[in-house]
């Protein structure tokens, strides 16, 4: 879609006498409407007069449709940005966990107290009668 002399200086910010002067010299090729209006092809004037700002040069080919589409990988990028923080979190009281358990496991494997062997009294049962019983060893 042709720029109209107005458009194309609001597209480079040069004034419209700019741009007519450089259609009058040849450095820039334009048509006239029925109108008499000048009609300017955006890769033409691009060509010798570069874009006002980024979003100039593009404004008049984006579509609703390409709106829809960036407003939806917008959305998406902002979900995927919330899931990764959410993972992180998750991760970071995973590995919280696991250092916690290896710790205990640890205490638990270098710190066994040692077993006292039981007296030899205790294992060995005296064989005495009655006697031995009443009064005890003689």
């Amino acid at each position: 879609m042709p720029y109209t002399l107005g458009q194309a200086a609001k597209a480079t910010g040069k004034q419209k006498s700019t741009i007519l002067e450089a259609i009058r010299s040849g450095r820039l090729s334009a048509a006239r409407d029925d109108k008499k209006q000048w009609q300017i092809d955006p890769a033409e004037l691009h060509r010798v007069y570069p874009p006002n700002s980024p979003t100039v040069a593009n404004e008049r080919y984006e579509t609703p449709q390409n709106t829809d589409k960036t407003e939806l990988l917008e959305a998406k990028l902002r979900f995927l940005e919330r899931e990764i923080v959410r993972l992180e979190r998750i991760e970071a009281d995973l590995r919280e966990d696991r250092d916690h358990w290896r710790r205990q496991a640890t205490a638990l494997i270098t710190h066994q107290p040692k077993l006292d062997p039981a007296p030899t009294s205790e294992l060995v049962k005296p064989k005495g009668g009655l006697l031995e019983k009443l009064f005890g060893r003689m």
